[in-house]
């Protein structure tokens, strides 16, 4: 039974009583704005403006929700971003590249809808991508009971994107509180949508795969408020998704950079124009009704291009973006406090480590969660990272459809829309690769907004070849194609995005803790050899003593900091060179340098990077300055690989400070390790591959 509480929530969020006139208003306004910044950008004011005229009426459709549910907009929306906002300074303001400009500071393009304040997720040029991430949404609301729900929204031809499909897969799975519109104009850029976008009837299509689905005119603001009311009374019953499928009419090209009459056949555009148009079909109607008269409306056309006037003057006369900002809001680190460990100490795997980890986080944030392939089974998914998880709170650990894109999504919508981290869980790395454009357009999401947006998600995945314990040591994995790849290139290589990779069970914990506090998107890339090993042991089988005690791992919560690297050091003596590595291969080369630095009667010093990018280019370049001689040992093969990267990094940097060639190890260039044992025993690098590199420093 609602409580006097829930009863209050709710009427406070309600969605305000329709004023179809006001509506009307923003409407108008829209288009105005529309006409004038084609104008403009015809007279060179500004490099790009994509046109919204046609779409005016999915206003109505707005201001059937409430306040508190989010939007997913699509870059026609202008009338949608005034119904919700009524600023109309802000496509201004974005078109002239403003600082003032609310949705990105003037660093996207104009009609690229955002607002944190209003709930409007940072629209994305590729279209239906924040499909994915709207699903996330729903999610958290579904699983926190708050009853709002997310409207996403695409045109004809985002129906046909994977993102799209993701996002409906989740939404009907999982009978998410989501409304997902299709603003079918008929055109797809130059294209006609007919036979070219779907096949069939996409209205079926929906209604067959479990949403509810609505068609309707999109060109009646007044017909689509109560078609609004519809979709969100079923979004908010917890039976499922809405689709709500709108014919609309497309009265622009489809960016300034195309002629209209170019692919479009004149008659069919003055036709569009004289039946398909919102301003004309919804002023009609509120004449029909009795609302309006013509003369009002002409008044109300008159009043928005005065007042769009006086808007343009304010706006031209604001700061324009300078050059010396193009490196703010990109990443967003931890700002707590660290928490040191405590004395109370016990061996364990790094399996243990994480579970613990995940355990100890869900105890500070009662709506964490880790959702992924297989992760709520009894088992905990298939390695047993969540074993601890579903055992202690069950309803954190949440076993996903078998889809990376969707697994993503889900965990990147619900950390943007609890603004906390929520955990995805890809069970290998070489699977990740459907969910790469969402990904990528994670880690730009601070940064496209100026900060405005954060998005906190954590993705771990298990990367690198399986097995247990250090490649010298403990035999082949056998997880040959599909299973092996190392995965870093394809996360360092997206800027705003964190990628760590740990290589002892200490490091994993405190990192798994401090990683759910980042405001940033981050991958957690977990070794498979090291989810069972033993510390590494010398030639004469003794226990590296160096590293020992990282396999001694602290009870309760704990953190360790990102970007900051960790010097081992090994042997007595002066110090012949610096190893700069992570993950299995800090257990490789300590192997090496313990053998080499007892040969030589000198010492090693191994950089554990632990947060491969950003890395801790101050405690590498402080190793090579002490050190001089330098090897980067990377478990990836020589193919444009972070390894390389950070190679010339070093070369670039710290040329005149080396007095031998940088020198890098690594796998061989082929697609991955093979299933062959005799194949594997030499696609990776080992600890004697190291070790002949430490000979020709310590013997120099």
């Amino acid at each position: 039974m609602a409580t006097q509480a829930d009863k209050s929530s709710a009427a406070a969020n309600a969605a305000p009583a329709f004023d179809p006139i006001d509506c009307y208003k923003q409407m108008i306004m829209a288009r105005t704005i529309n006409e004038t910044l084609k104008a403009r950008k015809t007279q060179g004011k500004f490099p790009f403006y994509i046109g919204a005229g046609g779409h005016e009426a999915l206003a109505g459709v707005v201001a059937a929700l409430r306040q508190d549910d989010w939007l997913a907009l699509y870059y026609r929306d202008l009338a949608v971003w005034l119904q919700r906002t009524r600023d109309a300074f802000a496509p201004v303001r974005a078109a002239y590249s403003r600082v003032t400009d609310p949705m990105s500071a003037g660093r996207n393009m104009p009609e690229h809808f955002s607002s944190a304040d209003y709930h409007i997720l940072p629209t994305s040029s590729e279209v239906s991508s924040l499909g994915p991430f709207a699903a996330g949404v729903a999610y958290a609301f579904k699983r926190a009971k708050t009853g709002q729900l997310a409207m996403f929204c695409t045109g004809d031809g985002g129906a046909a994107t994977n993102d799209f499909t993701a996002m409906y897969r989740a939404a009907t799975v999982h009978k998410l509180p989501l409304i997902m519109t299709v603003e079918d104009n008929g055109w797809a850029i130059t294209t006609p949508t007919d036979g070219h976008q779907w096949g069939g009837n996409l209205a079926e299509w929906a209604r067959g795969g479990g949403a509810f689905t609505i068609e309707a005119d999109g060109t009646n603001a007044l017909e689509l408020y109560e078609v609004g009311l519809q979709a969100a009374e079923v979004a908010r019953s917890g039976n499922g998704p809405v689709f709500l499928h709108l014919k609309m009419g497309l009265l622009d090209p489809h960016s300034s950079s195309t002629d209209i009459y170019a692919y479009r056949q004149r008659d069919e555009v003055a036709k569009t124009k004289e039946t398909r148009d919102p301003i004309r079909n919804t002023g009609k109607a509120l004449i029909e009704r009795g609302l309006l008269t013509q003369e009002q409306i002409d008044r109300m056309m008159e009043q928005a291009k005065d007042e769009l006037d006086a808007i343009e003057d304010q706006v031209l006369a604001e700061p324009v973006a300078t050059g010396d900002r193009v490196q703010e809001r990109l990443y967003y680190w931890p700002t707590e406090p660290q928490v040191e460990p405590g004395s109370n100490r016990s061996s364990k795997h790094m399996l243990q480590a994480i579970n613990e980890a995940l355990v100890e986080i869900t105890r500070r944030d009662s709506g964490f969660f880790v959702y992924g392939q297989d992760v709520g089974s009894p088992r905990g998914g298939v390695f047993g990272a969540t074993q601890m998880l579903v055992n202690e709170f069950p309803q954190s650990a949440i076993s996903s459809p078998l889809n990376e894109q969707i697994i993503f999504g889900i965990a990147a919508g619900a950390s943007m829309a609890d603004n906390k981290a929520r955990f995805g869980e890809i069970q290998f790395v070489d699977y990740h690769q459907s969910m790469s454009q969402s990904i990528r357009i994670a880690g730009r999401i601070s940064y496209q907004t100026f900060g405005d947006w954060k998005c906190p998600v954590v993705i771990r995945t298990k990367a690198g070849s399986g097995g247990g314990g250090p490649i010298s040591d403990s035999g082949t994995g056998g997880g040959a194609f599909g299973h092996s790849h190392s995965g870093e290139y394809w996360f360092t290589s997206i800027p705003g995005l964190i990628t760590v990779c740990p290589s002892n069970p200490f490091d994993a914990k405190g990192l798994m803790i401090e990683s759910s506090r980042t405001q940033s998107p981050l991958v957690f890339l977990e070794r498979g050899r090291l989810f069972r090993s033993d510390p590494p042991k010398d030639a004469n089988g003794n226990v590296i003593a160096e590293l020992a005690d990282l396999w001694l791992t602290p009870d309760g919560y704990y953190t360790v900091p990102l970007r900051s690297a960790r010097t081992i050091h090994i042997g007595q003596g002066s110090t012949a060179g610096a190893i700069i590595t992570w993950g299995t291969m800090v257990l490789e080369s300590a192997i090496a340098a313990a053998n080499a630095s007892q040969q030589y009667n000198c010492a090693f010093d191994i950089i554990d990077l632990r947060t491969l990018y950003p890395f801790d280019e101050a405690t590498v370049s402080q190793a090579i300055a002490a050190t001089n001689r330098v090897v980067v040992v990377t478990e990836e093969g020589d193919h444009t690989s972070f390894g390389r990267h950070l190679h010339s990094w070093i070369v670039e940097r710290h040329f005149n400070d080396l007095d031998m060639p940088a020198e890098l190890i690594h796998a061989l260039a082929f697609p991955a390790v093979s299933y062959s044992a005799a194949e594997e025993a030499v696609f990776y690098p080992t600890s004697k591959d190291i070790e002949q590199i430490l000979v020709r420093f310590a013997s120099a």
